[in-house]
C-alpha cells in the first residue's frame, strides 16, 4: 500500500515560517538533549566511571524520552542546576510550549500581513537564540560539574570554542 499525498504549495511567506519554525525546533531539541545529558550524568551516573558506558547509555535513552517540562521538573526535584539556570529554563518552557503547540495555529493567517509576519518571525528567532544560550549554559554547568569531579574538560572547552568561532 502506498500513501497518496496532495501537493500543497505554501506561499513564500508561509514557507519562510516553516523554515524558521524548523530551525527553532532543532535548537530546542539540542537544548533538550543537553538537559537529558545533564540529568543522566548528575542524577544517574553521579561519579565519573562509576558504571559501564552501556548502563549510562540506558539511562540517557530513558532521559531523552522526557518532555522538556518533565526534564525540567526532574532537574528541579533533584536540584541538578543552579536556581538561576532552573528559573531561566522554566521561563523558556512557556516560550517553547507556545512554539510547539500554538505558534502555527495562531499565526498562519497572519503570514500575508508584513508587520504581523515580522513580529512572529522575531518571536521565533528570539526563541531560537534563547534555546541556544540556554543550551550553552547547561553545557557549561555540566562541564563545571565534571571538573569538580576531577575530569579535565580543557579539550571539550577548546572544541566548543573552535565550533562557535567558525
Amino acid at each position: 500500500m502506498t500513501a497518496q499525498f496532495d501537493k500543497v504549495l505554501a506561499s513564500r511567506d508561509v514557507a519562510s515560517l516553516y523554515y524558521i519554525l524548523g530551525e527553532a525546533l532543532c535548537m530546542i531539541q539540542l537544548l533538550e538533549d543537553a538537559l537529558s545529558h545533564s540529568i543522566t550524568l548528575k542524577k544517574d551516573v553521579r561519579v565519573p566511571y562509576s558504571m559501564p558506558k552501556a548502563a549510562a547509555a540506558v539511562f540517557l535513552q530513558k532521559n531523552r524520552s522526557l518532555t522538556f517540562g518533565q526534564a525540567l521538573k526532574m532537574a528541579k526535584k533533584y536540584k541538578l542546576c543552579s536556581d538561576i539556570l532552573l528559573d531561566r529554563l522554566a521561563v523558556f518552557l512557556a516560550e517553547r510550549n507556545w512554539l510547539v503547540h500554538k505558534c502555527l495555529i495562531e499565526n498562519i493567517d497572519n503570514m500575508h500581513e508584513a508587520l504581523k509576519r515580522e513580529q512572529v518571525f522575531y518571536k521565533i528567532k528570539t526563541i531560537f537564540n534563547t534555546a541556544n544560550i540556554l543550551q550553552r549554559a547547561v553545557e557549561e554547568d555540566l562541564m563545571h560539574f565534571s571538573e569538580l569531579r576531577g575530569l579535565d574538560m580543557s579539550g571539550v572547552r577548546t572544541a566548543i570554542e573552535r565550533y562557535y568561532r567558525l
